[in-house]
């Protein structure tokens, strides 16, 4: 079975709002979670995590369907988590994991991203 070391977790967790990062606000109203945003995260800007970390701290007052995308995406960023951490150590072994940090790094060494990496992250964001 695998298991994560205390850093390696941090360093996912981290990563976790990675696709919640490069995604727009867009991607959040067509999955139903427009009033949502709209209620809760007005001022959030779409494309540096703020949608997410918005709707994370009002995940108990989200509604139905939001709270359905949003369990979807977290599901999906699990996968993204496990395909990517060997390339988070490998490529962003010193960054800090919050606000956007992870992503940023992972987003500036998408060449050096493995295979397997680069395809979950491209089925994450299709999956918006």
């Amino acid at each position: 079975m695998h298991t994560i070391k205390p850093r390696a977790a941090r360093l996912i967790g981290g990563a976790l709002f990675m696709v919640f990062a490069l995604s727009g606000a867009a991607a959040w109203a067509q999955e139903g979670c427009r009033a949502d945003l709209a209620k809760f995260c007005p001022q959030a800007k779409a494309g540096d995590g703020q949608v997410a970390a918005c709707l994370e701290t009002h995940k108990a007052q989200l509604s139905a369907p939001c709270r359905e995308h949003v369990a979807k995406m977290t599901e999906l960023l699990k996968e993204v988590d496990k395909a990517c951490e060997e390339d988070i150590h490998a490529q962003c072994p010193g960054v800090q994991p919050g606000g956007g940090r992870v992503a940023a790094c992972l987003k500036q060494n998408v060449g050096s991203l493995s295979f397997r990496c680069k395809v979950k992250l491209a089925e994450a964001r299709a999956a918006q």
